[in-house]
């Protein structure tokens, strides 16, 4: 890319590498705010730390605990477990580092052509190449490896110990115990980190994103099809610290959760906004079995928690949780609402705990600092244009269908844009609740998609019975005494009695007893329907006006 764009093979400037990062720099803090992650306390930066990395290797070196190879400075594993120190730690009984492992390790600054006394041995500083990134030291211009990166910054912010360290399990080895051993030398300290968190790799329908099996997706991608929430809601279903499954009915599932919980959060507010203290607030069978199921499903929660965060179990209580709530509201005449919001802030309570509601913010809420006239504006304006479309109906004498199309068309055309959900009750007032525009649009478009296909499926079954209709009286306009000389029957027999009515087949056989029965009660029906046919004054003009209303629904 720096070739491409600048040119040359040697680039000294380090603006230009600064250019090229910082552009990802963006996108990676872009990704982290659209998924509602919060900002860390500390960004570092290795390119800002070169004098202490270039300053931590030297004391690496002055201890024994490195060397200078032919191509850069390598950290002496042996010289390390000599001491007494433990490497591997992380990765149990292993001896040695596999080749495929160190180039895990190494990556980029993996030199098969280098001297290293041990093949367990890794680079702290490698010589720079022509158009890589190099910065001066007292044993040669460079760059830093991988592994001293981490230490040194960490260092620089936590000191000679680190209580939690975290990242990928496929960094376990040999990136963390490279980390540690680098580190402990430094400090000389047995235990640089106390405890590690090594999280599941992202699968994707089954297998591990990968570029070469061509299942990658970016956060960005995955943002356009689902919220924030969603995702957050389809990791927390999964263990931490195994494989995370990507696939369309773990978001389905993701899915159902948030529909439930927010469909009990509409309903909680709902019942908020009543005159609830000037009813009976009773604490009955319905509400002690209740705030035990709450008492039980907190305690199941905090076990969970304490059981290596197992979230999936904690998202199953939550759920059981909202449907033992939701069925207490669907009994209750009088609803507890202080037991009902007790229940609902928890979950909320939960749900910060988890980041999938809540962000952090400076200063007072941003709703108090907001114009009245931008806030309330846009739902005025739909309340105005209502009741003018109302008055003026009313004026014009319109029917009642013409006002519920218009409360219809409210609902679903207006108020979707609003961030606005209005449920209709058979028993009682309608609802609202607030939910994401996009969210709402979508459900009005799938509605609208349901009903136009049932009405789609009345219109041809409509048409279907029109033809039949037609059909019917078609078949019967044929003369009794033609009925089984044409149309399906054409050829089927050879004589006939003198009423009409066959005697034998069309190879001369005569006709069983039950064949001969079969027709003459055919001919028995079409005798009737051809005199009903012909009670109508003009039977042309009637199959014409069936026709018609065919053609005609057809059309509509």
């Amino acid at each position: 890319y720096q070739r491409r764009v600048h040119g040359g093979g040697q680039i000294v400037d380090h603006s230009i590498f600064e250019e090229h990062t910082r552009r990802f720099e963006r996108e990676f803090f872009k990704d982290m705010s659209d998924l509602g992650i919060r900002e860390p306390d500390v960004i570092t930066r290795v390119s800002e730390f070169i004098p202490e990395v270039v300053a931590f290797i030297q004391t690496l070196l002055d201890k024994k605990m490195a060397y200078q190879g032919d191509n850069g400075i390598y950290f002496d594993t042996t010289a390390f477990k000599a001491k007494g120190n433990s490497y591997p730690k992380l990765k149990r009984g292993a001896a040695d580092a596999s080749a495929e492992e160190m180039a895990e390790g190494e990556g980029a600054l993996l030199d098969k052509e280098a001297t290293k006394r041990s093949p367990n041995d890794f680079a702290l500083w490698k010589s720079s190449k022509p158009g890589e990134p190099r910065w001066d030291a007292p044993w040669g211009a460079g760059r830093p490896g991988w592994h001293i990166e981490c230490s040194v910054m960490a260092t620089c912010v936590f000191g000679n110990n680190m209580d939690i360290h975290a990242g990928g399990s496929d960094l376990k080895f040999p990136h963390h115990d490279n980390e540690l051993a680098q580190s402990e030398a430094y400090h000389d300290c047995p235990q640089w980190v106390n405890y590690f968190f090594h999280a599941g790799h992202l699968h994707i329908k089954g297998l591990k994103m990968s570029k070469s099996l061509k299942n990658f997706i970016t956060i960005q991608q995955a943002l356009k099809e689902h919220s924030a929430r969603q995702l957050r809601l389809m990791f927390l279903c999964s263990n931490w610290d195994k494989p995370m499954n990507y696939s369309d009915q773990a978001v389905d599932e993701a899915r159902s959760k948030e529909s439930l919980l927010k469909n009990f959060f509409g309903a909680v507010k709902a019942l908020l906004r009543t005159d609830w203290m000037n009813q009976r607030l009773d604490w009955g069978p319905g509400e002690q079995a209740l705030s035990q199921t709450l008492m039980e499903q907190q305690q199941l929660i905090h076990t969970a928690l304490c059981d290596n965060f197992n979230t999936p179990d904690v998202m199953m209580a939550m759920c059981d949780l909202v449907t033992e709530a939701n069925k207490y509201l669907a009994k209750a005449t009088l609803p507890n609402a202080p037991l009902i919001r007790k229940v609902a802030s928890y979950l909320t309570y939960l749900l910060c705990v988890f980041g999938v509601e809540g962000r952090d913010s400076i200063g007072f809420s941003v709703n108090a600092e907001v114009e009245t006239d931008a806030l309330v504006g846009p739902y005025l304006d739909t309340l105005v244009e209502f009741r003018d479309t109302i008055r003026a109906g009313a004026k014009d004498k319109r029917d009642p269908g013409y006002f519920l199309n218009l409360c219809d068309s409210v609902r679903d055309d207006r108020l979707p844009d609003l961030g606005v959900r209005l449920e209709d009750r058979m028993n009682g007032p309608s609802i609202w609740k607030l939910d994401d525009p996009a969210v709402l649009r979508r459900e009005v478009e799938e509605k609208r998609a349901k009903q136009l296909a049932a009405q789609q499926r009345k219109q041809q079954a409509k048409i279907q019975e029109k033809e039949k209709v037609l059909a019917k009286w078609t078949a019967a306009a044929i003369p009794v005494a033609d009925l089984f000389t044409t149309g399906a029957n054409a050829g089927k027999y050879s004589a006939y009695d003198e009423a009409g009515i066959p005697t034998a087949t069309s190879n001369g056989e005569a006709l069983s007893k039950k064949v001969r029965k079969m027709c003459e009660t055919e001919f028995s029906k079409h005798q009737q329907l051809h005199a009903e046919l012909h009670s109508h004054a003009d039977v042309p003009q009637f199959l014409q006006q069936l026709q018609a209303e065919v053609e005609e629904a057809k059309r509509t």
